[in-house]
């Protein structure tokens, strides 16, 4: 059987179209992608541009972009098209979690609150303000804790804090900000404070790695790194500090002794060098955590095998990532976090 052979000539409007889509693709989308992105999620980071431009011209991407760019980008058209329901394609719980929402628990994905049959604190504000659920201000441990206290290492710094997406703030400013004092640098420096409380020595290092060529942070933040171990060795904990995104503070935040703070969470990558040596800290850090401040920790995060360059968890068998809170808590709140965090450390430690 004889089938007609397409050709352009045969659709005289063939071009004409082909030109619109490209215009789309190569124009109108851009705006489009920026216009509907959250303004606090920071367009730059998360690519949303690139991934449907690889998705409809595989081409692209292998000829001006490396995956590791993609590493930390969440995008999928699944997502996409999922996201103004409110459901996470990686968690069929998020569906469950519509259906059951006066129960007050949080079994969306987006948080760690388990649904538990006997868990008393089922009550939830949406303010954020009185973040009832995961309230511990009479069952949580002391904030500080005096028979830790050790001598101080003036010689060799214990840890290192360095931040490779060094502009990542908090409220009540914008979700990036250079200012050290308002952004994750202003967490990594109050840290320092509560860790020397229990004289623990430790650097915060501020050098921005993301003002430009986002996509390079990891690339930047790696020779920062370098530096300080040629220059010290390793360190008993390296932290490369973060803040999170997310849309729903509860998730996100905890009432820890009367007051609210920004929970943490940890990252990991599976297929680095260190992965069990890293993962055996981190798991420390999660279960002491769970033990002294319930609800604190928001658990570890296993999604991404190789991450970008590791996350540079390669480098050291004492390295994490942690994030603390999210665009949608204060300054002030993930300040907070510190003390409880150098509680947990400086428990592991000794």
């Amino acid at each position: 059987m004889n089938y007609k052979k397409f050709s352009r000539k045969d659709k005289p409007g063939f071009e004409l179209f082909n030109l619109i889509i490209s215009l789309i693709f190569v124009i109108v989308l851009p705006y489009l992608v920026e216009a509907s992105s959250n303004p606090s999620k920071n367009v730059r980071g998360n690519m949303m541009y690139v991934q449907i431009l690889n998705y409809a011209m595989p081409a692209v991407k292998a000829t001006c972009f490396d995956e590791e760019d993609m590493a930390e980008n969440n995008f999928s058209l699944k997502n996409l098209i999922l996201e103004p329901f409110n459901i996470n394609s990686k968690s069929p719980l998020s569906i469950l979690g519509r259906e059951v929402a006066f129960l007050g628990k949080d079994v969306s994905g987006n948080g760690t609150s388990e649904f538990k049959l006997d868990d008393k604190q089922i009550s939830k504000v949406n303010d954020g303000k009185n973040l009832s659920r995961g309230d511990n201000s009479s069952g949580s441990a002391d904030v500080f804790d005096p028979s830790l206290k050790r001598k101080m290492n003036v010689e060799k710094p214990d840890i290192l804090i360095y931040h490779t997406h060094t502009t990542e703030s908090y409220k009540p400013g914008d979700a990036n900000s250079f200012d050290d004092n308002k952004n994750v640098c202003a967490v990594g420096q109050q840290l320092v404070t509560e860790l020397n409380k229990y004289g623990i020595s430790a650097i915060n290092d501020t050098t921005v790695h993301d003002a430009q060529g986002y996509t390079q942070s990891y690339a930047r933040s790696s020779v920062t790194l370098d530096k300080y171990l040629k220059k010290y060795g390793d360190f008993k904990l390296i932290i490369d500090m973060h803040r999170d995104y997310a849309e729903d503070k509860n998730s996100v935040t905890v009432k820890l002794n009367g007051e609210n703070v920004s929970k943490f969470m940890l990252v990991m990558t599976k297929k680095n060098p260190h992965f069990n040596e890293n993962m055996r800290l981190a798991n420390q850090i999660v279960d002491l955590s769970n033990k002294l401040y319930p609800g604190f920790s928001r658990g570890i995060n296993l999604d991404y095998n190789y991450g970008t360059r590791y996350f540079n968890q390669g480098m050291s068998g004492n390295a994490i990532l942690m994030e603390i809170g999210s665009q949608i808590n204060t300054t002030d709140e993930s300040k907070a976090s510190t003390k409880y965090i150098a509680r947990i450390i400086a428990q592991i430690i000794k």
